[in-house]
């Protein structure tokens, strides 16, 4: 990455870093789960361990890179899976999420987004068989999604309702954040893997910042007032 500044010579940088890295795209914690009792023969939420189902099973299973375990969403039913140690970010001309369900027996879900988990917007809906990702520029949504909430929308398949396996972000679309760094001048950037050098150019101080370890970085700046650049 090359980045080229022209700043203030005494600042404070609250840096903010994010990294592309392997197996960093899954949803990776459960944060709630809701269970509309569509089917009257399970009490609490049920799915499947491969070929065996429908039976009892904690939903925790599902979080992170899982393909063994899956929850069945019966009408109304949901889950909501946060990512911990990522973000999905709208990358142009792509689909940005990817819903995993098991089988093939045109059930259906409805996939909320939200950044803080409070708040969800309808991103679209999602199918076993032909539709499972979904485009975030498709609602015009430009905020980093942390949280995904899928829901139930039918009563089909030999394990009733829709067979979440994971949820990911898609390449290019998934960017970990790898860390919170705060640091009070350019000259200290080394600490966080970054070359910063000021090139000295008359019109102002110019700084080439370089970094072969992360893909990407968001970078807020303040000059000496704390007032940000």
């Amino acid at each position: 990455m090359l980045k080229k500044l022209t700043l203030l010579p005494f600042i404070l940088l609250p840096l903010f870093i994010v990294a592309q890295t392997p197996n960093s795209e899954y949803a990776d914690k459960l944060v709630k789960t809701y269970y509309s009792k569509a089917n009257p023969y399970f009490n609490d939420i049920y799915g499947g361990e491969g070929y065996t189902f429908p039976i009892s099973i904690d939903p925790n299973l599902i979080a992170g890179p899982n393909t063994n375990y899956f929850v069945s969403l019966p009408t109304g039913s949901y889950v909501i899976l946060e990512f911990t140690n990522n973000k999905i970010i709208d990358y142009p001309n792509q689909n940005d999420i990817f819903v995993t369900e098991n089988g093939c027996n045109y059930e259906r879900a409805e996939v909320h987004v939200s950044t803080d988990g409070k708040k969800f917007t309808l991103l679209g809906t999602v199918n076993d068989c032909e539709l499972n990702s979904l485009d975030l520029a498709s609602i015009g949504y430009k905020d980093p999604v942390r949280f995904v909430k899928v829901v139930g929308l039918d009563y089909g398949g030999n394990s009733p309702g829709f067979d979440l396996v994971n949820v990911k972000g898609l390449p290019k679309s998934s960017v970990e954040v790898l860390t919170d760094a705060i640091t009070d001048s350019l000259d200290n950037l080394s600490s966080f893997g970054f070359v910063a050098v000021n090139n000295e150019n008359p019109a102002g101080p110019e700084w080439v910042i370089e970094s072969e370890d992360l893909k990407d970085a968001e970078l807020t700046i303040f000059d000496s007032d704390k007032n940000k650049v």
